[in-house]
């Protein structure tokens, strides 16, 4: 059985009207060499779809995607300056010159167009009954894949729903749904596209609804639950808490993920990505042959937090804030996510930070310690503080905080082998996007996992005043990770619930790019004031107000300058 082309030439070609490729004239990774210029068979439809699931692999898409979210909130410390394109996300000096932006939007829009050709052709086949159940997934397959496009587009260059300036006020990006040569489409609302979002994913997770006999695809496709993932993720963003509760109920009771636990958890990102049981969805990136096509040795999203092998350049690190966190339980998992880099020798040292808002300063200190039976003796520079002995007290967790007074301020410290330091910053290793099958920086992005529904479902009983069932589900990722569980008794306040929530996930979905909009989402300020490179120049934030012209990126101007029409630019700084 065949499958009329006609219509995929004329939307590809409406393609390249619509986004102006430059250069080559012609989608490199897609695989239209191999299709006949009369017809189509079914599975060539899906090598079609699997091109359109090879353009996530592209280095300036997926990257970019992760830098924008990840390196934009507060969970991530750079140590020195660079003239790479990152330093603009990390400092948010944004530019609508920017060719990682720039490519973003053009990817988007090249699986946007493939997409819309390929849909009608799908949808008008008049399948035999055998065929029926593929035929519809495909279908389903690509409309996640258009409203995963969209839903990442628009993040970068869309205020979040929930932003005070209104959904149906704030601008987000053109919607296309047509391979019309002829029509160009302005920016829409923010709302608007949730609304074509919510509709492509809505019908998604119908088209891919699955008979009792047959197997779903792995983790590397879109499948019925991808789609209530991403149904919970999106309503979670719009506030919408019934419905992302249930959606991510359906995820948890669907029966075919479950939490890796204990040295599998702890070692997340080394897994064939088929093979793990958390992972939801995820841009599978292929051992070797990946590795050298999209670039994953020094070009990688890994390859800024580690390296490997000697591979990789190895200097981002987590944050301060984001270590203090963590180290309110020092039994934590999440600690195996972080490779410290120690000295040679046996020195330990306490570190800390000195801030001056004032002055926007905030600088590391350590100095050398030593053991004592139960305690630990200050032997740098003793005669800077107030006691020889560092000092300590239990913490409302039943741990052991150290700390120190020099000139009257009292210094939380935590207490490590010493370590090597780049510029200052001590070496710490971020290991959650790196090492997959034991290759330096070979990662498979995940894009959904099973912790995220779990957390997605207590923050909307916590909405909706299930303050039990927030904190049961809340306690499930606290077992996973081996730290104290929690009781609504505990909590002062019901608000207080709710940061640990948020707390929680945002130690769990740490450098998985979320972290900048579960900040924004919730009317949050973005607070950086903790060492890093951020701290240079001038005019640079230590808060990020959620209002603030600096969180969405400018459409990028070579876009503005060769649309049809007037592409209205984000409003300056």
């Amino acid at each position: 059985m065949r499958l009329n082309i006609k219509n995929i030439k004329v939307g590809f070609a409406g393609l390249l009207a619509v986004v102006l490729l430059d250069g080559c004239k012609k989608l490199d990774r897609f695989p239209y060499d191999s299709i006949s210029d009369d017809n189509i068979s079914v599975g060539s439809a899906e090598s079609i779809t699997r091109g359109t699931y090879a353009k996530m692999k592209e280095e300036y898409y997926y990257k970019t995607i992760h830098q924008i979210g990840e390196y934009g909130g507060d969970n991530v410390s750079l140590s020195g300056t660079t003239s790479d394109e990152l330093f603009n996300f990390y400092r948010y000096t944004r530019s609508a010159n920017s060719y990682y932006t720039a490519r973003v939007w053009l990817f988007t829009y090249q699986m946007i167009g493939s997409i819309n050709s390929l849909l009608p052709v799908l949808e008008n086949y008049a399948a035999p009954e055998a065929e029926k159940e593929s035929i519809n997934h495909l279908i389903g397959e690509n409309l996640l894949l258009r409203a995963s496009a969209y839903f990442n587009c628009n993040n970068i260059f869309g205020r979040q729903y929930l932003d005070a300036g209104g959904a149906n006020n704030n601008l987000g990006i053109p919607i296309k749904t047509t391979n019309d040569i002829d029509y160009f489409p302005p920016r829409s609302t923010v709302a608007q596209v949730y609304d074509q979002i919510l509709s492509d994913a809505t019908r998604a997770a119908s088209y891919m609804k699955r008979s009792g006999s047959t197997l779903p695809k792995n983790n590397n496709y879109a499948s019925q639950e991808v789609a209530w993932a991403f149904l919970s993720r999106i309503y979670l963003y719009m506030g919408d808490w019934e419905k992302a509760g249930l959606y991510a109920d359906s995820v948890i009771n669907s029966g075919r993920y479950s939490l890796l636990q204990g040295e599998a958890y702890q070692k997340y990102a080394q897994h064939v990505p088929e093979a793990n049981s958390e992972t939801i969805w995820c841009i599978r990136m292929v051992k070797d042959a990946d590795f050298k096509d999209y670039f994953m040795d020094e070009y990688s999203v890994g390859a800024m937090y580690s390296t490997i092998d000697q591979v990789g350049w190895g200097e981002m690190y987590p944050s301060e804030s984001y270590l203090n966190l963590l180290r309110r339980n020092p039994n934590d998992l999440r600690f195996s996510f972080i490779s410290n880099q120690p000295q040679s020798g046996q020195d330990l040292w306490m570190i800390y930070v000195v801030g001056n808002e004032t002055a926007k300063t905030y600088n590391y200190v350590w100095k050398k310690v030593q053991r004592s039976g139960n305690d630990y003796t200050i032997v740098q520079d003793a005669n800077q503080y107030s006691s020889p002995t560092v000092q300590k007290e239990t913490t409302a967790e039943g741990n052991t905080q150290y700390y120190v007074m020099s000139g009257g301020t009292r210094y939380n410290v935590w207490i490590e082998p010493a370590l090597i330091d780049r510029n200052g910053y001590p070496k710490r290793y971020i290991m959650k996007c790196s090492y997959q099958e034991q290759q330096s920086q070979l990662y498979s992005p995940v894009l959904f996992r099973l912790a995220e529904m779990y957390l997605t479902r207590a923050e909307a009983k916590w909405h909706r005043n299930d303050f039990s069932g927030a904190v049961a589900d809340l306690n499930v990722i606290r077992t996973r990770a081996n730290v104290p569980l929690k009781t609504v008794a505990q909590a002062g306040t019901n608000a207080e619930i709710l940061q640990w929530i948020l707390n929680e996930r945002r130690l769990e979905l740490a450098w998985e790019a979320q972290r900048k909009y579960d900040i924004l989402r919730n009317q949050q300020v973005i607070d950086r004031r903790y060492p890093g490179s951020h701290l240079t120049g001038t005019n640079y934030p230590l808060e990020i107000l959620p209002t603030d012209p600096r969180v969405v990126e400018y459409i990028p101007q070579s876009e503005i300058d060769a649309y049809p029409i007037p592409l209205t630019q984000n409003p300056v700084n």
